[in-house]
Formats: C-alpha cells, sequence, structure tokens
C-alpha cells in the first residue's frame, strides 16, 4: 500500500479551492497539507475530513493494492509520534494478514452502539457510565487492564496481541476487518499505558455507525477522550483522591498519588489531568514517580509469555481475548501451524506446533 497525496493536487483544482482554503477548512497549517501532499499521511480524522470533503473513499488515495475490507487503522501515536507513510503502511499490511481469518469467520451480528451526535459533557457521562457497567466496574473505581478487557468483549471487539514493527509507535490501534472491531495491542506495552488507549478506541467503536463520509473530526477525537477520562476517573473518586491530597506537602501528594495509583492500577498522568479539570490550578510533576510506578507492573507480553509455557500461553489468550480465541478455535482444523504462530506473532517465541495442539485441547471444552 502507498499512500497517494499527490491525488489531493488534483481534487483541490477539481473542487476549485485552493491550498490555504482546504488548510482554513481542515483546521491546519498550509504546511500541513503540503505534507499531505509530499507523502505524510494525515492523522485519522483528517483523512476523515478529506473523505467527506471530496466525497471520496480512503482507497482513492492509497495505491490498488488497498484492501477496502480492512478499514485504514485510526492511530493513537505514543506521545508526540507523527503518523508516517511507513508507520500506516506497516499497520495496515499486519491488519491485512488477518483478512481470510475473519473473511472466513461467522459474522459478528447486531454490537452495541452509541445513537445520536451530541459531545455535551452530560452525554459523555452517560456514555461513561453505560461503559464502566458493561466493564465490570466497581462502584466509583478506575478499571483496572482486566476490567477495560472485559469491556472489549461486551462491545464485541476481537483483542489481538502482536509486537507492533518499529514504524508502529502505539499502544493499540483500532481497524474494522470485514465488518468485525478489531484492536491490536502492542505486546510492548505497559498495562497501565493500554488502559486509557483502549477506552478511548471503545468509544470510537460505538460510534462507528456514522459513516466515513459524515466524518471524525478533531471534536470528535475529544469527545473520546472525554468518555475515557470518565470510564477510567468517576467524578466521585476524583474528588475523594483530591480530598486527600489537596493540603500535603508536595513530595506527599506524590507518594500518596503513587499509593491510589498502585492500588487502583493506573498511570498518574490521567489522574493529574482530572483532578486539573475540577481544579484548573492545580499543578504536580510527576514524571519520575510515573516512570517508577510503571516498573511495578508488566507489559502486556509479559503477562502473555510470563511462564513460557504453550498451555498458559493459550489460557492467557482465552483470558483475555475470548471472542478472538473463538475464531482460531472455529478455524483451528484449517490453519497451519506457520499461518497460526503468524496469526499469533509467536514463531519466534515458542513452539507453534505445541501451541496449535493447545488449542485443539482446548477447542474440545467449548464445542
Amino acid at each position: 500500500m502507498e499512500w497517494l497525496g499527490e491525488k489531493i493536487k488534483y481534487l483541490i483544482k477539481e473542487n476549485n479551492i485552493s491550498i490555504i482554503k482546504l488548510a482554513e477548512m481542515a483546521g491546519v497549517s498550509r504546511q500541513t497539507v503540503n505534507d499531505w501532499i509530499n507523502g505524510q499521511i494525515p492523522k485519522g480524522n483528517h483523512l476523515i475530513f478529506l473523505c467527506k470533503t471530496f466525497n471520496i473513499n480512503p482507497d482513492y488515495l492509497f495505491s490498488q493494492d488497498y484492501n477496502g475490507s480492512v478499514s485504514v487503522p485510526v492511530h493513537r501515536t505514543r506521545k508526540k509520534a507523527k503518523v508516517t507513510p511507513n508507520m500506516q503502511n506497516d499497520a495496515l499490511e499486519m491488519a491485512m494478514e488477518y483478512d481470510l481469518l475473519f473473511r472466513n469467520a461467522p459474522e459478528p451480528g447486531i454490537l452495541p452502539v452509541m445513537r445520536g451526535r451530541s459531545r455535551s459533557e452530560e452525554t459523555a457521562k452517560n456514555v461513561a457510565k453505560d461503559l464502566r457497567i458493561k466493564a465490570c466496574v466497581n462502584k466509583d473505581l478506575p478499571p483496572d487492564y482486566i476490567n477495560t478487557f472485559t469491556l472489549m468483549k461486551n462491545l464485541g471487539i476481537k483483542i489481538i496481541l502482536r509486537d507492533f514493527p518499529a514504524k508502529v509507535k502505539a499502544y493499540a490501534f483500532y481497524t474494522k476487518i470485514h465488518d468485525h472491531r478489531i484492536v491490536f495491542v502492542n505486546n510492548a506495552t505497559n498495562v497501565l499505558d493500554l488502559i486509557f488507549p483502549l477506552l478511548h478506541e471503545a468509544v470510537h467503536a460505538i460510534r462507528d455507525e456514522l459513516s466515513i463520509n459524515e466524518g471524525f473530526d478533531e471534536a470528535e477525537e475529544e469527545f473520546c477522550d472525554l468518555v475515557a477520562n470518565h470510564v477510567q476517573f468517576p467524578d466521585e473518586y476524583i474528588k475523594m483522591v483530591y480530598d486527600v491530597i489537596k493540603d500535603l506537602e508536595i513530595p506527599f501528594q506524590i507518594n500518596k498519588l503513587k499509593t491510589f495509583g498502585a492500588k487502583y492500577s493506573y498511570a498518574l498522568f490521567g489522574i493529574i489531568k482530572r483532578i486539573q479539570s475540577i481544579t484548573s490550578d492545580f499543578d504536580l510533576k510527576i514524571g519520575g514517580a510515573d516512570t517508577n510506578l510503571k516498573k511495578s507492573f508488566p507489559t502486556i507480553g509479559e503477562i502473555l509469555f510470563g511462564q513460557n509455557e504453550p498451555r498458559d500461553y493459550v489460557d492467557t489468550i482465552k483470558k483475555l481475548s475470548p471472542l478472538f480465541t473463538l475464531i482460531i478455535l472455529d478455524q483451528i482444523d484449517l490453519l497451519t501451524t506457520r499461518k497460526l504462530g503468524e496469526l499469533l506473532g509467536i514463531e519466534n517465541i515458542m513452539d507453534a506446533k505445541t501451541v496449535k495442539d493447545e488449542f485443539i485441547r482446548l477447542k474440545g471444552t467449548f464445542f
């Protein structure tokens, strides 16, 4: 797949607008539009803006080997990393490896969706309340990574755990393959870093009935963030934490936040942002504390391969990604050992033949 940004020049001419005008409409600089033309793939919301503005499908802007059955992955990159052509290409190529698997899978059926277009604070809180119920979270407490994976299952999202190519600088990304909701998760992601991105993608998933020509804009991204923040940190929890730390000296505030983070399994940057939403003058530098906190929590890959035993690996896959496991089990007799290893990303980690035997064993308990 190749990004064909030069087609934007043709679209501009055909629609009798200028680069400057397109930049104003998109809310970006003229240089950004020139970057798109010269090879920089737009971020997901800007790509969809182009599709809406010019009434085109995304495959028009990619080379002909782009497979429309696999949607262009929506990236939420780590920190300030840019979405590059190589990143988009590598992510889409990885998603397309699963084309046949999901083509042969049963239809996903009716999936939960969010009706309406309101992006108000009240709407965000109501959506967050519903998602917290689906995540089976205890009242007023933050969800841990297990709750987040439970939410994915209850929204009909298949989780695929993989080592990402080096150029794909993301904790996770959302795509659709033959109408199946898919989130790829980077095995290198610390479980504390994973929770918020998955919650953000969950909101995208339940709003995906908005057609691509209607588009997600920057306000949509902000709304998804808003809902995710309320799912992870309800107002009641934030007020409780702030009441505990507000009168403490800074070192004690940091230590107390670390204690809460360790107990309820979340990174510190998110809760600082939420505290600032109720008291804007709150300012606390917690970079070092956040880094130290994460050292006591594993990556998804460490959870997945920690025991280094095929049976433990398969049981963990079943626990974290039951919907994807069912699809593998349904086709296990048709998958070669090599193909199974490729789909699971395990060909260089453990014996795919033994893993396949464990899936066959597991199938006997399901069917």
